[in-house]
């Protein structure tokens, strides 16, 4: 953790454990990671997490991530106070969904889960082609009577971040 243990430990000793329950649903039986990773994820708001970029200026960091993180960085503004430190901003991202679905995941160990940097072109079309979950219907009938659901293709969802417009 270098530089953000300091900032993990200030973190620490300011939120309690009604405030994780409250937050987080945390219960006394969980085990203690549980307890301890929200000043985890709280510390890299923090510029002084990194000296070797910051020196030692105590300058606010915009922090980009996911609606999935937001109480986590709620809570840590709410700290940021007690700590007399700036305040984080966020930024809040769209992420693509993974090609098997809105209920799957993408990740780095499942490779048929989503695009990556790394594909080569050919890749990428055989992923989509084999395992680009579709808003198709389950027989050619129903297809041309009820068309596809749009909202849960999720080609379709990955063209509407490239796409201009619809046409």
């Amino acid at each position: 953790m270098g530089h953000m243990y300091p900032n993990v430990c200030r973190f620490q000793r300011h939120i309690n454990l009604t405030t994780l329950k409250a937050i987080f649903g945390l219960e006394f039986s969980d085990c203690s990671g549980k307890a301890s990773y929200p000043a985890i994820q709280a510390a890299p708001c923090l510029s002084s997490s990194f000296p070797h970029i910051f020196g030692d200026k105590n300058i606010p960091c915009l922090i980009p991530c996911g609606i999935d993180q937001d109480p986590y960085f709620r809570m840590t503004r709410d700290v940021c106070a007690r700590l007399k430190a700036p305040k984080p901003a966020g930024l809040y991202n769209k992420f693509f969904p993974s090609l098997q679905g809105f209920n799957g995941k993408m990740s780095g160990s499942i490779p048929q889960s989503g695009i990556f940097m790394t594909d080569k072109a050919k890749d990428i079309e055989n992923k989509i082609k084999k395992h680009a979950f579709s808003g198709g219907k389950a027989t050619k009938e129903e297809q041309e009577q009820f068309g596809a659901d749009l909202s849960i293709d999720i080609s379709y969802q990955y063209l509407r971040f490239f796409m201009e417009d619809e046409k």
